[in-house]
């Protein structure tokens, strides 16, 4: 099968923030806690909702259960040309796991939330002691414990602004996506989760209607996303091996989502890194083992855009494999090993690669690497890195000392022999960077799984960066690219593989994509292999990449 040219969704979102209107809004369904929500006609879900209990004047909802859900629905009738309106009062007592996995509310279900359906599509609203989420890839931290907040949510199209006591905390754009599970349109507030628990108290829910606030907004983008086709792994990717130091993250919002490999039985290849190195070809770096420092990590190649992958020679399973990649003056490419050994306070060695100029054969050299002092046992070259020019390299990289993380830019002067920390970018890990001049970068940073990206700027060239702000997106492995057209293509993972689009330089996001909804480790990778088109890789459920088409429509 072909896959080169097979477009197969072309979406047109409209963009902006849902603005608040002054339509009157008829209130359709209704909760009062006075009495049990099936005293006024709502619908028992899942066993545990016969345990719900009123108590100093809210609804006390239990889910103290890692194999039972339970919540309270009630049905209605969407006319067309309206907004949706959903209201609740709710304070969250406890959020819990029944094991030390982090939550992906998209495959999992929610123990404390709303979950609103007009029989198209569906989506809701997560709460947790110390954040309000959707279901999927939109976040804020808001303090849910301390007192009763009364929560709204606005559903225009596929567009579900969040506001938390009239302030909105997520404008939502595009997030209200997800086909629904059936034609019925409903509301459900409670417990959806089965693995997760939850306790929680509900004063109110209810849902209404009112006119539309504001005609829709013309997109400025048109995004088709092509079929994807698999990515094979590598030959002997099945057998036992070495599967990384023990200092494994047992952290549970660090926590994979993903089955961790079994004695006896491996991962496939996950968490691909791609870069695009000119000349017609492509480096493509993936984890061949768990989620553990110094896993192993393996090289491919594509001289094909992508549709087809070929393992590098002597370069699979590999626990310093390089992970950068970068086309040199003299044609050659450099790779840098992700991993490295620490040699004393702030001191590394790890290992570089030095191709030919088809990235088929290679020769290796000890690189050195300075960072602070402080930085931590292992410092990992992450996505992104630069050819300068006068024989300046620059790469982006980031460490954790204790349970703090660090990102830095480094530079080499000597085509990756020493590496020297040039600045740091800011307080969290797994940067993504993009340069728009020699002065002008923007950078992207993880914090949590699940949690919200966090965003910085510099003005001169790197040296410096802005305090780091947070956006309503989250929450792993952000890779951005700015394409020939000047849009800023962002990809992130967990829960979902996403893209977001950015066309005034990652001021605002917009165009937001969900690729598939699929579970596993999540990680995301994409590069402009031609003018307008986006090779997208991801892991989930398995390695798979597909074309993304994006042109400007709304200049």
């Amino acid at each position: 099968m072909k896959h080169s040219f097979f477009l197969v969704s072309s979406l047109l979102i409209s963009f902006g923030q849902i603005k608040a209107a002054d339509e009157p809004i008829t209130w359709l369904v209704n909760y009062e806690a006075k009495s049990l929500p099936q005293e006024q006609g709502w619908k028992a879900v899942g066993e545990l909702a016969a345990k719900a209990k009123l108590a100093n004047g809210a609804l006390h909802l239990v889910d103290d259960s890692a194999k039972a859900d339970g919540a309270f629905r009630a049905t209605w009738k969407p006319p067309p040309d309206t907004e949706i309106v959903v209201e609740a009062t709710a304070r969250v007592e406890s959020v819990a796991a029944r094991r030390g996995t982090g939550m992906w509310p998209a495959q999992q279900g929610v123990p404390v939330g709303l979950l609103v359906s007009d029989g198209v599509h569906q989506e809701g609203l997560l709460l947790r002691p110390e954040k309000i989420a959707t279901y999927h890839d939109r976040v804020a931290l808001f303090d849910a414990k301390t007192k009763f907040h009364t929560y709204q949510l606005v559903i225009r199209d596929r567009d579900m602004s969040i506001a938390a006591d009239g302030n909105v905390m997520i404008c939502g754009e595009g997030a209200f996506w997800k086909k629904a599970e059936s034609a019925e349109a409903f509301v459900q507030f409670g417990s959806t989760a089965l693995g997760w628990m939850g306790d929680a108290h509900w004063q109110s829910v209810r849902l209404g209607l009112r006119k539309r606030s504001e005609p829709p907004a013309k997109p400025a983008l048109k995004i088709t996303v092509s079929e994807p086709w698999d990515i094979p792994p590598s030959p002997g990717w099945d057998q036992p091996r070495h599967g990384g130091h023990e200092l494994k993250s047992k952290d549970p919002e660090i926590g994979i989502a993903a089955p961790e490999a079994k004695p006896g039985k491996p991962l496939p290849p996950t968490r691909p890194y791609l870069y695009e190195v000119g000349k017609g070809v492509l480096m493509l770096s993936v984890a061949q083992g768990p989620d553990a420092i110094y896993e192993p990590y393996g090289a491919l190649r594509s001289t094909d855009a992508g549709k087809t992958w070929m393992p590098v020679k002597d370069l699979q399973f590999k626990t310093f494999a390089p992970q950068p990649h970068v086309r040199l003056a003299d044609d050659s490419i450099l790779g840098v090993s992700r991993w490295n050994v620490k040699y004393e306070p702030g001191v590394y060695v790890g290992m570089s690669y030095r191709f030919d100029s088809k990235g088929e054969t290679f020769t290796m050299f000890e690189n050195l690497i300075r960072a602070p002092a402080d930085a931590g046992q292992v410092l990992a070259f992450d996505r992104d890195i630069w050819n300068l020019g006068d024989g300046k390299l620059m790469a982006a990289t980031y460490t954790r000392a204790s349970k703090e993380y660090a990102s830095y830019l480094l530079t080499s002067n000597d085509a990756g022999a020493t590496w020297n920390h040039f600045s740091t970018i800011g307080a969290g890990p797994e940067p993504s960077v993009v340069r728009f001049s020699d002065t002008e970068m923007m950078a992207i940073l993880r914090t949590l799984s699940f949690g919200p990206l966090l965003q910085t700027w510099s003005h001169d060239g790197g040296k410096t960066w802005s305090k780091l702000t947070t956006l309503e997106e989250g929450s792993v492995a952000p890779d951005m690219v700015v394409m020939s057209n000047g849009v800023i293509a962002c990809s992130y993972g967990r829960p979902g593989s996403n893209l977001m689009f950015s066309t005034d330089q990652g001021k605002t996001w917009t165009h937001h994509t969900v690729i598939t909804d699929s579970g596993g480790f999540t990680y995301t990778a994409l590069r402009e292999i031609s003018p307008g088109r986006l090779l997208y890789i991801h892991d989930a459920p398995k390695l798979r990449a597909l074309y993304v088409d994006v042109e400007r429509i709304n200049p």
